[in-house]
């Protein structure tokens, strides 16, 4: 289906134009918000479709449709392996629906336009598709956003693509949702091939009521999900990690991580990882790697975040954080006290006076509004996708700012990358998996391989950040360019 604005956005494209104005205007949801049905999953919902499927071909620059109805209105969940699997028929009513048809359905909904500026994120992303998944009884909105599968295509597992699995808030619009996967994605197919992992890149976001440990029927559900699309989540934002070992007790042991996993949380992982690269940045940029006098800002205590800031803490940093629940907080100050342990509100963070700033929360937070108010000297952190961005091309363009402003910084996925190289070999060895085998493997990206990028970076004259997307270009899409 191509609409007017989709004709428009697609020229600018093929003229080689950057769409800069943001794809979310308030305009568009007021717009939005008077459409017969606010979304696609409202769209699977009146047409009563558990699935619905988006593909783009990059060679072709062509987009394809189908919706499926695959099983019943009350199918148990809960029963999920024990009574069907994903591969079994699970109604005598399916049904499929084509393009042609879909398109003017969405059309005569009111969702051309709301359609296509889907399609446009997935065009300016160079993403595979997106499956959507609905249950409609429980109100379960589950997207699963494809990006480059070259990395998993020949990887010899189940598994083809790495990617964890993140809740959203029902209230939430669904194209921020949306969105929010397609960036995630994008940055794991990267991520994964910066750490020679063999799987293509996903991300698996979920609008829902938060989950139960003991409700089956949902965790069910996201179990069939991760089965279905071939990938190995982990629980990200919004899912407890010991809802991994429901489902692997009960559902699939197509999850890593868990509180019993031999890793444990893929957090620590990804702090200590996050750790080895901000004593290399001091060490780049300083002369030395110690933390002891240094100050580091750290934006959220969650999975990450607490525990790099109790890593930050035992090498001698001084800490200012914040984060929404003050509970973490103030766990923190009872353990290394308020000397060294200082709290911002979550809106001053950004202009606080620290040497290094951590973002470990929610992505979007480098801006060009704020960025002449950092006093940092360095931005390192696990939060994804920091750079308020939606293209590599709008990525690297940023990045250039942060310099530009004397700030080091390298895009997120360069060095966040210690809980999916956690994720790869949990999949791999299973309950073989230990730390002797991880740190190793941690330290050489975070640290030797990350020391090496920003060394080639100063040589080279660009950014660390525009230099390692050259880098993994075609491994991440197998020579197009």
């Amino acid at each position: 289906m191509i609409i007017r604005y989709w004709q428009a956005a697609r020229q600018a494209y093929l003229k080689g134009l950057q769409i800069r104005e943001p794809i979310i205007t308030s305009d568009y949801r007021k717009e939005a918000a008077s459409m017969k049905a606010k979304g696609i999953f409202d769209f699977m919902g009146e047409k009563g479709l558990t699935s619905l499927e988006i593909f783009y071909s990059r060679r072709l620059d062509e987009f394809l449709m189908r919706g499926m109805k695959e099983w019943d209105e009350n199918l148990d969940f809960s029963a999920y392996a024990r009574d069907f699997i994903y591969l079994d028929i699970l109604t005598e009513h399916y049904r499929g629906i084509g393009t042609k048809e879909l398109a003017a359905d969405l059309e005569e909904l009111g969702l051309g336009e709301y359609l296509g500026r889907v399609e446009q994120l997935m065009t300016q992303g160079r993403h595979e598709g997106i499956e959507f998944y609905y249950h409609g009884a429980r109100n379960i909105r589950a997207a699963f956003c494809k990006h480059s599968v070259t990395l998993g295509r020949n990887n010899r597992f189940h598994a083809i693509r790495a990617g964890a699995m993140r809740r959203h808030e029902l209230h939430e619009p669904e194209l921020d949702v949306i969105t929010d996967g397609l960036n995630l994605s994008r940055a794991m197919s990267y991520k994964n091939a910066v750490a020679a992992i063999p799987f293509g890149g996903c991300k698996t976001v979920v609008q829902c009521a938060p989950v139960k440990l003991d409700d089956y029927e949902t965790i069910g559900f996201l179990s069939y999900v991760a089965d279905r699309t071939r990938n190995f989540p982990g629980a990200d934002m919004g899912l407890e990690e010991a809802m991994v070992d429901v489902i692997h007790e009960r559902f699939t042991r197509n999850f890593v991580g868990g509180a019993k996993s031999p890793l444990v949380s893929t957090g620590t992982p990804t702090a200590y990882g996050e750790l080895c690269a901000i004593k290399e940045a001091c060490d780049f940029l300083y002369g030395s790697s110690e933390l002891s006098g240094r100050t580091v800002a750290v934006q959220g205590l969650g999975h990450v975040g607490f525990p790099l800031a109790e890593y930050l803490l035992k090498e001698g940093a001084r800490l200012i954080v914040s984060d929404i629940e003050k509970a973490k907080v103030q766990q923190l100050e009872q353990r290394y006290g308020t000397e060294r342990v200082k709290e911002a509100p979550p809106d001053e963070i950004y202009t606080v006076d620290a040497d290094v700033f951590a973002p470990s929360a929610m992505g979007g937070i480098i801006t060009e509004d704020r960025i002449p108010r950092f006093k940092f000297k360095i931005i390192l952190g696990s939060a994804n996708n920091q750079l308020k961005a939606t293209s590599q091309e709008q990525e690297i363009e940023l990045a250039e700012k942060v310099a530009d402003a004397g700030i080091l910084f390298v895009v997120d996925w360069a060095h966040n990358t210690g809980g999916v190289i956690a994720a790869a070999l949990l999949w791999q060895l299973q309950d073989e998996a230990d730390e002797e085998q991880l740190r190793p493997r941690i330290e050489l990206a975070c640290r030797t391989n990350f020391r090496k990028l920003l060394e080639q970076a100063r040589q080279t004259g660009k950014t660390a950040t525009e230099l390692v997307y050259e880098k993994v270009e075609k491994m991440v899409y197998g020579g197009e360019g």
